[in-house]
């Protein structure tokens, strides 16, 4: 090994155009296999390109994309509407935008493995809606058609096709909406006048057809699709076996859908045959293939035949056992790529092309820096690795960033198998943006993130914050590589761990809590954290308030003497003497400039580490509570932030584990309370589940929370039958009806009425029950505009001595939003039978 530093050599950070939407920079960089390089080879032969349109992660179908991607060669992207931050979590406590961070990262997992590209629109997941009329009452159809159009343009399909129909076949309002705006953009892409600001950057582009993925997801058998609807349909086997990657696409397919962990997706591998069809909608209708009548090869562009012919003698040349030796014909291909005109294929089989070479040197180029945070007009200590595992001969000839046009002359031979070090010193320019996601950078609307750019619509995530150029001489030929800088770690369990480069604020502030609620409360200490991001940081940290909301002290000074140090300060806060809802934030100030954001980390083993800067702020709340009763026992269920909420008002909750399951222990608790979906997700449910009925028998109160229908691990776990559904009622804001004014849990120890349902988020409830026994009592009744009423929502019953509550509001949405009706409502449940 030889190490070279480059002592007077002051890197400029490269600020990368645009990110892929294959982007792979902050995963184990590795090289690719025999088999999978000559896949890569044969690609370049096929000019084709396929946009699967669907509404949020984990609608696309991954056999499909698998199929197209790796056994005909097309590039094939998922375009998702959404990044899914209004589902649930059953992995973690992360929902809306920390929700999508982390789905968008499952769904680059995703594509990884299935070997697509991921596109996105400026849509936020606002939850379940039941027709496309609802979703545009809050989603802008222009704006969203205009994303669509961009992602066509610059994608340029031949193909577009649509995860669902565009009626109430899809199941969800969103989803019909993808197929309406994917009919619409496929004529609209081809109009110039149409969204004109776009052509700037992407000449308009008519996709030959567009078709529909039919018998999909409403139907599991896809050789079970109608008779009728079949005679109409392309059909594609997609079960095929590709051995050179050793796998059926429906095996890669589970690997691609197991990734969607936040969803509970984990599947088994399919073999056999599996056959896809796919129905007519726009454009010049196919006749056996997709592709029919579409010209998929180098003759589509003009003076290609000598590129043809040299891929296929690589191709039918091609040494398994030692991949470099194609490298050479490689080589002619390039040199013949380049003599083209500039244009799209261009363009994309040079980046392929260039993959392919690396891949086939075995050559591997890193860079590093030693911490994975800094901020603007920091220095970065970074050591590069720069590997050649073949006999062809490699020279690193320099070593730059041409953005301040600066270079080192390195002229240094890659010898087989010999890796060379280079260290450095890297300086951040001052007006580098924070690497907040792009999408979160600006404040939005319900519907839609605001981003300003038009360059970066569509784009996955963020760019790399930095590049490092290399210019290589290979077999006497000219090649250019830029290299994103990263941060590697060892894991003592995960071994190898690489992690995005993130410029940061200088200082963060995050506030205890998201949520006070001051309910009959003179104060509440409120512990604000500061975190120094730089060395010898010092300032002062004071609370904003909103009108009549007082804080002592009124500042209180910080002094961080080294990057990554922390200071707790407590501030007394003071509610004013009337019912009010407000925000309040944490500033920190230094050197004259104020920071409010917190430093938000989101971390699993299966995606890179993320990181956010949201802002530094709580709700706080006054507002009449009562409560009865003060001891909950709490199981907890998927992504529940219940017990801290309840926390808020003065319960004392106990996080149950198995061993505190027992009839006997059960019985000091004034409630125990099962959390969001714990009958989908705890294995041990059926054992546990006649102990807390016991409980109830023996005069407990059991509150038990929403279940999907979907996956239960049991069916009958009430005291009496009823049946879980999928009727939900999604408009917040639906009216409410009370079925029985005088029952106890709206009236004791609080007077409920209709302002208790005010201000709620998302969705009233979900996963309604139906044809339960009439031993139940009904509480109150709500539903969608147009749609039937459902009474549901909260199910009372006396077993034995106790009481069991089966309800399937929103709670575990609206008490950490803070709606302070929730906590009235909620609070007369736990005090049932007190």
């Amino acid at each position: 090994m030889k190490t070279h530093v480059l002592r007077y050599l002051l890197f400029a950070i490269v600020l990368t155009e645009m990110a892929t939407s294959k982007n792979i920079w902050a995963q184990v960089p590795s090289g690719a296999s025999s088999s999978e390089i000559l896949q890569g080879i044969q690609k370049l032969n096929v000019l084709g390109n396929v946009l699967y349109f669907g509404a949020h992660p984990d609608d696309e179908n991954p056999t499909f994309i698998a199929y197209m991607a790796n056994e005909k060669h097309y590039n094939t992207a998922y375009f998702s509407l959404t990044r899914g931050d209004g589902g649930q979590n059953a992995i973690g406590t992360e929902i809306r935008e920390n929700l999508g961070i982390l789905r968008t990262q499952e769904l680059l997992q995703a594509r990884r493995i299935d070997g697509g590209h991921q596109f996105f629109s400026r849509a936020v997941d606002f939850g379940f809606s039941k027709s496309a009329e609802e979703v545009f009452t809050i989603w802008d159809k222009e704006k969203l058609l205009s994303d669509a159009v961009w992602v066509i343009r610059k994608f340029r399909p031949d193909v577009i096709v649509t995860r669902f129909p565009p009626d109430e076949r899809a199941g969800h309002g969103q989803h019909i909406a993808s197929a309406l705006l994917a009919e619409e953009a496929f004529d609209a892409a081809a109009d110039p006048s149409r969204f004109p600001e776009q052509l700037k950057y992407a000449g308009i582009w008519k996709a030959t057809r567009l078709v529909w993925n039919a018998g999909m997801w409403w139907n599991q058998r896809r050789d079970e699709v109608d008779e009728n609807d079949a005679k109409e349909c392309i059909k594609v086997d997609v079960g095929v076996f590709n051995q050179l990657l050793g796998k059926s696409y429906g095996e890669i397919a589970a690997e691609s859908r197991t990734v969607h962990k936040t969803q509970g997706f984990g599947t088994i591998g399919f073999r056999g045959s599996l056959t896809e069809y796919f129905k007519h909608v726009k454009g010049k209708q196919a006749t056996d293939d997709l592709f029919s009548e579409i010209n998929t090869n180098w003759s589509r562009e003009k003076n290609t035949r000598k590129i043809d012919e040299l891929i296929r003698k690589a191709i039918s040349t091609y040494n398994y056992i030692n991949p470099s030796a194609s490298v050479p014909v490689l080589l002619d291909v390039k040199s013949e790529l380049e003599n083209l005109p500039d244009g799209y294929w261009k363009k994309e089989k040079l980046k392929d092309l260039n993959k392919v070479i690396q891949e086939a040197l075995g050559l591997f180029l890193l860079v590093k820096s030693d911490d994975y945070a800094y901020t603007p007009e920091d220095k970065i200590r970074l050591k590069i690795e720069a590997t050649n595992r073949s006999p062809v001969p490699v020279i690193l000839k320099k070593v730059y960033s041409p953005f301040e046009k600066g270079d080192s002359l390195v002229n240094l031979q890659l010898a087989n198998n010999e890796k060379i070090e280079i260290s450095g010193v890297a300086r951040i320019p001052s007006d580098t943006r924070y690497s907040q996601p792009y999408w979160l950078e600006n404040e939005g609307s319900l519907g839609l993130f605001e981003v300003p750019d038009q360059r970066e619509i569509g784009v996955a995530e963020n760019k790399p914050v930095a590049n490092v150029g290399f210019d290589l001489e290979i077999g006497g030929r000219s090649l250019h590589y830029s290299v994103p800088v990263v941060y590697q770690k060892t894991d003592p369990i995960l071994g190898e761990i690489y992690q995005p480069l993130a410029i940061t604020p200088p200082v963060y502030v995050s506030v205890d809590n998201k949520v006070y609620l001051f309910d009959g409360i003179n104060s509440k200490k409120v512990k604000v954290n500061v975190k120094s991001a730089s060395d010898n940081l010092t300032g002062n940290v004071r609370l904003k308030l909103p009108k009549g909301w007082r804080a002592e002290p009124f500042s209180i000074p910080v002094n961080l003497k080294a990057k990554g140090a922390e200071q707790n300060v407590n501030f007394e806060l003071f509610p004013p003497g009337h019912a009010d809802e407000a925000e309040i934030s944490a500033v920190v100030t230094v050197a004259g400039k104020d920071y409010n954001r917190s430093l938000n980390l989101i971390s699993y083993p299966h995606i890179p580490t993320q990181i956010s800067f949201p802002k530094a702020t709580a709700k706080v709340v006054k507002v009449d509570i009562n409560k009865n009763g003060q001891l909950i026992g709490y199981v907890k269920g998927a992504g529940d932030m219940v017990p801290a909420s309840l926390q808020q008002i003065g319960y004392e909750v106990i996080l149950l584990e198995d061993n505190d399951i027992s009839t006997e222990k059960l019985q000091r608790y004034d409630a125990v309370i099962v959390g969001v979906r714990a009958y989908n997700m705890i294995e041990r449910v059926r054992i546990i589940n006649p102990i807390l009925l016991k409980y109830v028998e023996n005069g407990g109160n059991l509150i038990v929370q929403y279940n999907s229908d979907q996956g239960l691990l049991m069916k009958d776990f009430g005291p009496y039958p009823f049946t879980v559904s999928s009727k939900r009622v999604t408009v917040e804001g639906s009216e409410v009806r009370f079925l029985n004014k005088e029952c106890k849990a709206l009236n004791y120890p609080n007077k409920i009425t209709q302002k208790d349902f005010d201000g709620w988020v998302q969705e009233r409830s979900l996963y309604q029950p139906e044809n339960w026994s009439d031993k139940y009592e009904t509480v109150i009744s709500c539903n969608d505009p147009g749609c039937e009423k459902l009474d549901g929502g909260i199910l009372i019953a006396k077993y034995g001595k106790g009481n069991y509550v089966y309800t399937t509001m929103s709670w575990f949405r609206q008490l950490p939003a803070g709606v302070p009706g929730a906590y009235r409502v909620f609070s007369n449940l736990i005090s049932l039978g007190k």
